[in-house]
């Protein structure tokens, strides 16, 4: 099968490694997402792997074939660094073809068409930064190379514009590419067909995007791929198939994972819980778990309510359909929140 792996890429810049023992695999005819925030190393490992940056242990593999010796531009490679501007032209088409190099300026005008942009024919100074931002995307992704490595993918685009980013990365996989992507972006990432973690120049977690989101190792982990409400407590019982834990005066059923390792009575425990996995019960509605609460802040986010609430536990965030009419919170208003015992995930790390 063809695609990128990474062996050990351990990195030094100046006094400061960047990267440690860093591995992972890229299949080809996907899109890996590669997560992190600013800092953690994603632009480094990119540069490592397109051999713009030297590496001080591990390997580089496309296919079975270790290009690690080879020099940038018999890789294989097209780098896609983050872009700042469109170059000075008459319209934005002519701006794409300068940026595609000895490559077709026809290829510009097809990709721009491909993303469902229609402003080719427009000056780039008539565009607005929402355009700009879609034209550069577009400029991005015209590199050849058997794997596409894009940095920052997404960058200051809204969730449409990403969207159709990703569509155009996912169409180039379809062909064969490999494709990789640096970005910060919960959102997008979970559109990869893989996920990888970076933090602090470690990969910390790699899998689908759903695995990684449903079963986080940590806390980082856990906030790095989307909201999360992390609750710490003590555990008090242990029962078949589980165990009861204590925290802001309450006592909470957990239902463990089988193939995870069992805690101890008595033993701290931390546990994530998903805001769309938590519910507000009204009336006489009950739960497995249950606390009183008070609606701090609503805020719309598709189809659903994004609802923060103060609780004995701390701040507790629950995704609450916006369709379900009965369950509009407003602040102010006391509340109950619930939660089955199989909802939460025990983090081990």
């Amino acid at each position: 099968m063809t695609g990128l792996s990474v062996r050990g890429l351990t990195v030094q810049r100046g006094r400061r490694q960047v990267l440690e023992d860093v591995s992972f695999t890229a299949v080809g005819g996907g899109v890996t997402a590669l997560l992190g925030p600013a800092g953690a190393g994603k632009t480094s490992l990119l540069a490592a792997i397109a051999g713009l940056l030297p590496a001080e242990r591990g390997a580089v593999f496309r296919g079975a074939d270790d290009i690690s010796g080879l020099p940038p531009r018999k890789r294989g490679i097209g780098l896609l660094p983050p872009g700042t501007a469109l170059p000075d032209a008459r319209t934005t088409g002519a701006s794409l073809s300068r940026l595609a190099g000895r490559r077709s300026g026809a290829l510009a005008g097809s990709l721009l068409q491909a993303l469902g942009l229609s402003f080719a024919d427009s000056p780039p100074e008539n565009l607005s930064h929402g355009e700009q931002f879609l034209a550069l995307a577009a400029a991005r992704l015209l590199p050849p190379g058997d794997v596409l490595l894009v940095d920052e993918a997404g960058a200051g685009l809204d969730e449409p514009g990403q969207g159709r980013v990703i569509d155009h990365l996912r169409r180039e996989a379809d062909k064969g590419r490999t494709v990789l992507i640096a970005t910060r972006s919960p959102g997008l990432a979970g559109q990869a067909d893989h996920q990888v973690l970076l933090v602090r120049g470690q990969v910390l977690q790699a899998g689908t995007p759903a695995s990684v989101y449903g079963e986080p190792r940590c806390e980082v982990a856990a906030r790095l791929t989307g909201e999360a409400n992390i609750f710490q407590g003590r555990i008090r019982e242990l029962r078949a198939g589980g165990f009861v834990w204590a925290a802001g005066g309450g006592r909470f059923a957990h239902y463990a994972d089988p193939d995870m390792p069992r805690p101890a009575l008595g033993a701290d425990v931390t546990l994530c819980l998903r805001p769309e996995r938590m519910m507000l019960l009204a009336g006489n509605e009950i739960a497995d778990n249950m606390v009183e609460g008070e609606v701090a802040d609503v805020r719309s986010a598709g189809p659903y309510l994004d609802v923060r609430l103060r609780s004995a536990l701390g701040d507790i965030y629950v995704a609450v359909p916006s369709w379900r009419p009965a369950y509009t919170p407003a602040p102010g208003q006391p509340a109950r929140i619930g939660w089955p015992a199989y909802a939460g995930w025990l983090l081990t790390q």
